[in-house]
């Protein structure tokens, strides 16, 4: 039953996108029993304020009870009798088509199973909508009682939404695109901050080997990453870098001309902090969990550091 629901309902909808969006076509549909989506073409952005007049309007069909009737027509006269009929000629191989009509509203080609009466659809809501590639959309929905549970969930997150945001319902948008805003000028500040953070740092030399040994906080973990790469292209460079924010990151690297896998020394410090990482032999990096005694732990692996280093020189 819920297939011939959501395949009706899916009907409903696209007749109804179509009245609303001029321009969009359908690509194909999928109605499974996890998820139902529509994949259409469309040329502009599909605005939220578009998607909701088609789906008001879809559920505005299912109320009104309409029926769903079946018609059979040949091949050579279904245009000519069918004037608003949706399908694609070229894809029906037999003489005679079967066309599913809602009642004065739409008319598709169509072999599916559906309903008798729109009514039984019971409620129609959009549940995801992603840009798939180049003036192509997908469309999840929901119909009748997945859809109402559906639809309470999302206006249990926009409540809860309003509430984090302590904004007016109305300003919500607004105000959630200002926060994008002003996180992107942070994390551009962060970056040009980062960038000078590391014009101070310093190697010890080591029997003629460079070792950079570095604690660093509140700093861009790509530029901290690209920063890293750039030193061990030096020659005779070892590397190890910690950044500690809510967990630790670290970096092991060194450059070609030390032989040295940094991925063993990289996972006998995550070991220390319940992480993982992986890597090349000359450029590994991974994360884990901060400890209490992290500090103390950092500075133990300084000590090891400088003693593995001393034997490679």
């Amino acid at each position: 039953m819920k297939d011939k629901r959501a395949h009706t309902g899916e009907h409903i909808f696209f007749r109804s996108l179509s009245k609303t969006i001029s321009g969009i076509s359908l690509d194909k549909i999928s109605i499974k029993e996890e998820k139902n989506a529509l994949y259409v073409k469309y040329d502009g952005e599909l605005t939220w304020d578009k998607l909701l007049a088609a789906e008001k309007l879809t559920n505005k069909i299912i109320e009104e009870d309409r029926k769903v009737i079946v018609h059979n027509s040949k091949k050579d006269e279904v245009v000519s009798k069918f004037p608003d009929i949706r399908i694609k000629l070229d894809r029906i191989q037999t003489e005679d088509v079967r066309i599913i009509e809602v009642e004065n509203y739409d008319y598709a080609a169509c072999s599916g199973d559906h309903v008798d009466s729109t009514k039984e659809i019971d409620f129609f809501i959009l549940t995801k909508v992603n840009k798939i590639g180049k003036d192509s959309y997908r469309l999840e929905f929901e119909v009748s009682e997945k859809a109402k549970e559906e639809a309470l969930k999302y206006s249990k997150i926009a409540l809860a939404s309003i509430d984090i945001l302590q904004s007016a319902p109305e300003n919500v948008e607004r105000t959630i695109l200002n926060l994008i805003k002003d996180n992107e000028k942070y994390r551009q500040q962060l970056s040009e901050f980062s960038k000078k953070s590391f014009d101070s740092l310093i190697a010890i030399d080591i029997s003629g080997i460079k070792l950079y040994f570095e604690v660093l906080k509140g700093i861009d973990k790509k530029v901290l990453i690209k920063k890293a790469g750039e030193l061990v292209e030096q020659s005779k460079t070892f590397l190890v870098m910690f950044l500690i924010d809510e967990g630790i990151f670290v970096i092991c690297a060194r450059s070609q001309d030390i032989q040295y896998d940094m991925r063993i020394l990289l996972n006998s410090i995550l070991e220390r902090f319940n992480g993982r990482g992986g890597g090349r032999e000359n450029f590994a990096q991974g994360g884990g969990s901060l400890t209490e005694d992290y500090e103390k732990t950092v500075e133990a692996i300084k000590n090891e550091v400088n003693t593995i280093v001393s034997s490679l020189a």
